[in-house]
């Protein structure tokens, strides 16, 4: 076999090797499992930025990333599993 076809099959198989691994951990990293740890008002389950329903993910300056309520009141941060 030509060493051009060798390094073609080389570059072929470490793709698609890389290319699996990245998907399982991107799978496991990123895939809600459906079940939260903890949950909002009525069962419901926080956003991807940790606030519940009827908050908004707010830039407090130096206190950071918090969630306020959208009818006002206290904000706080957000909820991290």
């Amino acid at each position: 076999m030509k060493p051009i076809y060798k390094i073609i099959i080389a570059c072929i198989l470490t793709a698609i090797v890389t290319a699996f691994a990245t998907a399982y951990i991107v799978k496991q990293r990123y895939e809600w499992n459906g079940d939260a740890e903890y949950l909002c008002k009525d069962n419901a389950a926080p956003d991807l930025n940790g606030c519940c329903p009827g908050e908004t993910y707010t830039d407090m300056g130096d206190a950071g990333f918090n969630c306020c309520p959208n009818d006002g009141g206290d904000c706080f941060p957000p909820i991290e599993k």
